[in-house]
Formats: C-alpha cells, structure tokens, sequence
C-alpha cells in the first residue's frame, strides 16, 4: 500500500534536491543536484564552481527502485542539455555491469564488472538511487545493497567495497526535521560505519554519511540536504542551462 501512495505522488512533478556533498569535516564541498523525472528516471547535476566542468548523470530504475538498471554519464552542454560520454548497463541474468565510456581527452573504456548481489548501489552516483529507493519504499526495517565503485584509477576500473548494511533506528530530528535513522555498516575489504537520516513523511535523504570516500579525492563521505525546490522538467532545464549563463565563450 505505501509503494502505492508514493506511486501515486510522484505522478506529480517530483522535488527538485539540493545537497552538498563533502568528506565528514566538511571539506571539498560539491553541489549534488537530485530529480526524478518520472518515478523510474533519475538525472543528477553535480557542480563545485559555475562556468566550469559539471557532470550530469541520468538513470533508469528498475520498475521496484530497487536499483538501476541503465545509466549515462554525461557533463553538462554549454546550452544546459546532457552532453553524454558513456553508459553503463546492468545485465540481471549474468550479474555484470558493463561500462562503455569515452571520457573527454581520454581513450575509450569497455570494461564489465561482476556484482556480489543484488540489489546494488552505484556509490559515485551519491545515493541518488537509494534516494529513490527510499522514497519510494520508506523501509520500517533492515535493508542491504551491494556497494560498487566506479575507480578510474585500478585497472578494473571497478572496486566492490562489500555490502552496505542498514540497521533500522527509528525516528529522530535531523536539521530541524522528523527523520528516520538508519545506522549503516559496510562487511567488505575495508569495513566502515555511517548514518542515514531520511524524512519521515517522504523518504528522501535528509543526511548521510559513511567512512568510504566514493570519489577518488576524498577520504570519506558526506550528503547533506541543502534545500528543495519545486519540480518540473523546465525548473530542471533553467539550472542546467543557469550553469554557463553570462560564462566567457570558449
């Protein structure tokens, strides 16, 4: 009956959320734009400075949110539009991801990684399906996702970081809202502890924090909501296109 009424919501314009994403300390701050175009569908914004790189990152879910089933990686076009680079894509029959991508000024990537289960996270792509996942499902006990890493660095290009474990806490208050807490715990190569705190009434992540960075120049990780908006395709479309606005040619 709940993934009922949250299907029913979400029939309407989705939020527009704001985070910033940073190490625990609060350093190397990033704005972590999330917006669900339609319940299945994800596009994620992501920004440190205007007028400069920004990648923007869609999604498609599986029809439960469980995980994704589809992604693009992309930057940000100097017209706001998604400029794309490359895809990844789940295989559910043989567990794989599999990476095409031509990074700007880089050689072409095809690599496939094996999944230790399912469902999983993309850690890189900052809970964003786990944002839907949550909003979608609100769980009122233990949930557990595998937790990939994209890591440009190895040669795998893919790291498995284990399985990120979610104990359920009960509700709370969290920058001044009614919260549900999670206390979240990663069993794999380097084990780590973290928090959730999702909104009671709606699900999405209010805050979070783990001891795994998932991008290669942080030391570990940090989302925390910065604000909401109205939702609509031409509110998504004005920040993306606002990104270059009054920027020098190049």
């Amino acid at each position: 009956m709940l993934s009922l009424i949250a299907a029913a919501a979400l029939a309407a314009p989705s939020p527009i959320y704001h985070y910033i994403r940073s190490n625990r300390d609060g350093s190397e701050p990033e704005h972590v734009v999330q917006y669900r175009p339609t319940r299945t569908t994800v596009s994620v914004y992501k920004w440190v400075e205007k007028c400069k790189t920004a990648a923007y990152v869609t999604a498609v879910m599986s029809d439960d949110l469980l995980d994704a089933r589809f992604f693009v990686a992309g930057k940000v076009a100097r017209d706001g539009s998604q400029a794309r680079f490359g895809t990844l894509a789940l295989d559910p029959r043989l567990m794989t991801l599999s990476a095409d991508v031509a990074p700007p000024g880089g050689p072409r990537i095809q690599v496939k990684h094996m999944l230790r289960a399912r469902p999983f996270l993309l850690y890189d792509f900052d809970f964003a399906d786990l944002n839907s996942f949550l909003q979608e499902h609100r769980p009122k006990s233990d949930f557990s996702f595998a937790l990939p890493v994209i890591w440009p660095a190895d040669d795998a290009v893919f790291r498995d970081l284990g399985m990120l474990r979610a104990r359920y806490a009960g509700p709370e208050e969290r920058l001044g809202r009614q919260v549900v807490r999670y206390d979240l715990r990663v069993d794999g190569p380097t084990a780590s502890t973290g928090t959730l705190w999702a909104d009671a009434a709606q699900g999405f992540i209010v805050e979070a924090d783990l001891g795994l960075p998932n991008h290669m120049e942080y030391k570990d990780f940090r989302l925390r909501l910065e604000k909401l908006e109205a939702g609509s395709q031409s509110a998504w479309d004005a920040l993306t296109k606002s990104h270059y606005a009054g920027c020098p040619a190049t």
